[in-house]
């Protein structure tokens, strides 16, 4: 999760030192529901849906804790007003991810039996009047339902291109996200037909985010055939920031800068990185900081001639927007997340080029 990210949720706590989070826009949506002044029963309803978030929760921690037997880490889990996502922090391999996938939707079958063993029969001719027992049992036996849909990135998706993994199917991810955008395509018609606009944006949301995993597996393909030599920056080609330095001294050369992030020297010594981000945000409320306060000192490492596809496994364990580049142990550069698919971009342009036509590209700036 990125820091703006953060900074809009609210930590409550943390199980097994997963944070657990709650957007604020999930208040948003309690407020509503106490002050609509067309409920009949504002706090009832309210009670209700922080019932369904914590079976949410309980979810995502199904997830999490399964992701922990396999020893993947999972950065945080943070509550939304559509639901919960578990960032896990790398994609796991085919058998684990089958397993951490099914992991959710049980927990929800198991809430939904022990709940079905307490509730009192359900009365069909009073309908109208269910209890919030049963609403809560509809709830989680529909939670099973919805997640296990086979459509990427839900649960169901995943359990899909697992299962298509393991039996050596090639392009399992394609694949996946090809079904996926099918079965999006028809609940979009459906919810059209229906008059169903909730539907709709819940297809549309689930078809983008099949496309991102498709492009995140093609990508990942990509890279394989890359090092890190081809696609980083080197130090020279670089803008640093002193360590000595104030932040609004550093303004000016961010505000004319292609770079996103930054190196910090002390010297030639490589100290960290500063997010450009960060300087515009604090240029006003901490401009005469120095830029070694705010410097991210602690970040990864990869060697100059290792796999790009290793370094995308990096970035995904640490969610960290640049890697240290070494060579022989010293510093020589970045290799900067955001810049990788403008390097795989300009490879396939470069592929379609006649030999005779060919120049020399610089690297992505």
């Amino acid at each position: 999760m990125t820091r703006a990210n953060k900074s809009w949720s609210l930590t409550i706590g943390s199980v097994r030192e997963i944070p657990i989070r709650i957007h604020y826009t999930f208040f948003i949506l309690l407020g509503w529901l106490l002050l609509d002044p067309k409920a009949e029963a504002p706090i009832s309803e309210a009670i209700f849906v922080i019932l369904i978030f914590s079976c949410v929760l309980l979810h995502e921690l199904g997830h999490a804790l399964m992701a922990h037997r396999f020893s993947i880490k999972t950065r945080d889990i943070t509550l939304y007003p559509f639901g919960g996502i578990a960032s896990i922090s790398t994609q796991p391999e085919p058998r684990a991810e089958l397993f951490i996938a099914l992991a959710g939707p049980m927990v929800n079958v198991v809430i939904a039996g022990v709940i079905y063993l307490i509730m009192e029969p359900i009365d069909l001719a009073q309908l109208e009047n269910v209890s919030m027992t049963h609403r809560l049992f509809a709830t989680n036996v529909a939670l099973v339902a919805f997640n296990l849909l086979p459509a990427l990135p839900m649960d169901g998706g995943r359990v899909l291109r697992s299962v298509l993994a393991l039996l050596s199917v090639k392009n399992a991810t394609k694949i996946s996200a090809r079904i996926s955008q099918a079965l999006c395509i028809l609940l979009g018609l459906v919810a059209l037909y229906l008059g169903l606009p909730i539907l709709f944006i819940i297809s549309l949301v689930i078809f983008l985010g099949a496309m991102q995993e498709h492009l995140r597996a093609e990508t990942k393909v990509v890279a394989s055939e890359f090092s890190v030599r081809d696609a980083y920056v080197p130090q020279e080609r670089l803008e640093s920031l002193a360590h000595g330095s104030t932040i609004s001294k550093a303004l000016p050369l961010v505000l004319t800068s292609w770079q996103s992030v930054f190196p910090v020297l002390n010297g030639s010594d490589f100290l960290g990185i500063v997010l450009r981000d960060d300087i515009l945000a604090f240029a006003t409320s901490r401009a005469d900081d120095y830029i070694g306060e705010v410097t991210q000192k602690t970040l990864p490492s990869i060697d100059l001639n290792a796999s790009l596809s290793e370094a995308y496994s990096l970035f995904e364990i640490h969610s960290s927007p640049a890697l240290k580049v070494l060579d022989s142990g010293a510093y020589v550069g970045l290799l900067v997340q955001d810049r990788i698919p403008d390097f795989i971009f300009m490879h396939e342009i470069r592929q379609k080029i006649p030999p005779e036509e060919e120049i020399e590209w610089p690297i992505p700036s």
